[in-house]
């Protein structure tokens, strides 16, 4: 096994990169925010005893302690602290907004980008692959259930963590006993809260996997109408989509429920801090000045709690999510790029097949000379098509190597690879929007603007928009033979040694001629799998499979029928119009 194979992707570290920086600023936002509240707690005790206190705080009497002090403040100095203080609180609240989603963003967006790179380098039709609908959800609910844990779990830890912790400390300086009570009622509240959360943990689960029925039954089903309106089950795929639609719904009340329990538990805790603050200071018989400070302080924790409390829920969906993402990232990825993998050197395109193997299903041994066209044949299900996606480097081999103009393809960057050999097949279909945008994606990088333009003029001919002609999914709009048309072409932009050809079809290749023209002028090496007689004796070479292994016969056998080619007008390989 590679050592490919071996290597464990894991997920990206939390606080990577300038994440540090973004964290820190947040602590520093809830830090700022709780010194705000307190100049506020203070300026209005303050003001309050300025107003009670006016003759003794003007004949300089007690002015030791420090609401006394503030007290001693001019009217206006005093309005203009509370007014500064209380705007400080409101935009540092509103600038840790930003700063949680960049914090979010930036490591969702290395989760994505970690969680692309692994699934290009995926094999297609590998034993690890997951379905598409499987693919995008982790791409989209898992990445979101992060996203949501580092804006509103992460975040509000840094900055209403940190608040909350020091108003309890300045409750706890101004009265003992209401500090006391007040951090016990947190903790037991936190307690609530964690009992809350191991129930939530499987409920989450549940909904999980609700959704991902629904999901993936809609994904199929909508995608593929045509096949239950052939077959008559409409009504009936309606029933399903309505229970698994009930199924989910049920399962997001039941986890309602919990979270609203939590929510409760932290209304119920802001309260009984207000309680609390309210009968100890009358039992001990506060002044009504240090009580509207305490009030003060009391008052802001509400909030705060509030988002303390959800970081429970934001906590047990991105562990579930991380879980599955790391699903995702612990299967093999043999395809992906290797670091220091140099590009293909040049060469005449001599392709060579080494001992390839997969096990219990295909063993092949061959040269393909340069130049070459050779017909691939056996019977169904023989490995054909395996054997292309070996060439191409769409899927790794058990044992073996393809080797091209001596050069060990898996030790070579994939893209430099997949440029030199050109796989075109029925699993390779056209992607949505415009002809155009098809064909670039076959040009080479370092292709010049406007390479080409001959040889796509033709194919522009035959279309109602030219090259603007929409795509739908899979190629939808467009005819069999237009598709196999703008498959070849865009095989053909970056100039390939070898060309792979599955499943070809001469009435499909918008007249019969065209797999002859290519067969002649192509420079390259062409690999094809036909069953037709007229184009498989265009061959130099037979290759064929039997019981999964490969035979080489040379020269091709070749029919009585002649081929009678017909004038065309020539592209760049003359290959894309007929003449009238």
């Amino acid at each position: 096994m590679t050592t490919a194979r071996k290597k464990r992707v894991r997920m990206p570290h939390t606080l990577g990169g300038a994440r540090r920086r973004l964290m820190l600023l947040l602590v520093l936002a809830g830090f700022g925010q709780a010194v705000c509240v307190v100049g506020f707690a203070l300026l209005a005790h303050g003001a309050a005893y300025r107003i009670t206190h006016g003759r003794e705080i003007a004949s300089g009497h007690d002015r030791s302690a420090i609401y006394t002090h503030v007290a001693g403040y001019a009217p206006t100095t005093l309005a203009v602290g509370l007014a500064t203080s209380a705007c400080a609180t409101v935009l540092l609240k509103a600038a840790g907004e930003p700063l949680a989603e960049r914090l979010a963003q930036s490591y969702v967006h290395s989760v994505r980008m970690r969680l692309f790179d692994h699934v290009t380098g995926s094999e297609a039709g590998g034993p690890y692959r997951r379905t598409v609908g499987v693919t995008v959800l982790r791409f989209t609910g898992d990445a979101s259930a992060l996203r949501l844990w580092i804006s509103k779990g992460v975040a509000p830890i840094l900055v209403d963590g940190v608040f909350v912790a020091c108003a309890i400390v300045l409750l706890a300086v101004i009265a003992p006993g209401i500090g006391a009570l007040s951090a016990a009622l947190l903790l037991l509240a936190a307690a609530a809260v964690a009992l809350f959360g191991r129930r939530l943990r499987e409920r989450v689960r549940e909904t999980r996997r609700h959704n991902g029925r629904l999901a993936a039954f809609v994904n199929e089903r909508v995608t593929h109408t045509a096949v239950m309106q052939s077959l008559g089950r409409v009504e009936q795929e309606r029933r399903v989509m309505r229970r698994l639609s009930r199924e989910y719904g049920r399962a997001m009340v039941c986890q309602a429920r919990l979270t609203g329990a939590m929510s409760a538990t932290a209304e119920a805790c802001g309260i009984g801090i207000l309680l609390i603050v309210v009968t100890v200071a009358l039992v001990a018989g506060t002044t009504w000045e240090a009580l509207a400070s305490l009030l003060t302080v009391a008052n802001f924790l509400g909030g705060p709690l509030s988002s303390l409390v959800r970081v429970q829920e934001y906590w047990q969906q991105s562990r579930v999510a991380r879980w599955r993402i790391s699903e995702v990232l612990a299967a093999p990825a043999p395809l992906g790029r290797r670091r220091g993998a140099e590009p293909l050197a040049p060469g005449p395109g001599q392709l060579e097949l080494a001992g390839l193997c997969v096990d219990g299903v295909l063993d092949a041994s061959a040269v393909a000379r340069p130049g070459q066209r050779i017909v691939l044949q056996g019977p169904a299900s023989s490995g054909k098509s395996l054997l292309l996606r070996l060439i191409a480097r769409l899927q790794a081999p058990d044992a073996g190597a393809v080797l091209l103009d001596g050069q060990d393809l898996a030790r070579h960057d994939p893209e430099s690879v997949r440029r030199a050999i050109r796989l075109t097949s029925p699993e390779l279909p056209l992607l949505r929007g415009s002809v155009d945008t098809n064909l670039r994606l076959g040009e080479a990088p370092d292709a010049a603007e406007g390479a080409d333009e001959e040889h796509i003029e033709a194919l522009a001919d035959l279309l109602p928009d030219g090259l603007r002609t929409r795509v739908g999914e899979n190629g939808h709009g467009l005819s069999m033979a237009v598709r196999y048309q703008v498959a070849i072409v865009r095989a053909l932009r970056s100039g390939p040694r070898v060309l792979l050809l599955d499943e070809v079809r001469s009435e499909e290749a918008l007249g019969s001629d065209l797999m002859e023209r290519l067969l002649e002028r192509y420079p390259g090496t062409v690999i094809y799998v036909t069953d037709e007689p007229k184009l498989a004796a265009r061959a130099d070479v037979l290759w064929r499979i039997d019981d999964g292994r490969l035979t080489v016969h040379e020269p091709v056998p070749r029919i009585n029928e002649p081929v009678q080619p017909q004038a065309i007008t020539k592209g760049r390989f003359g290959l894309l119009r007929n003449d009238p």
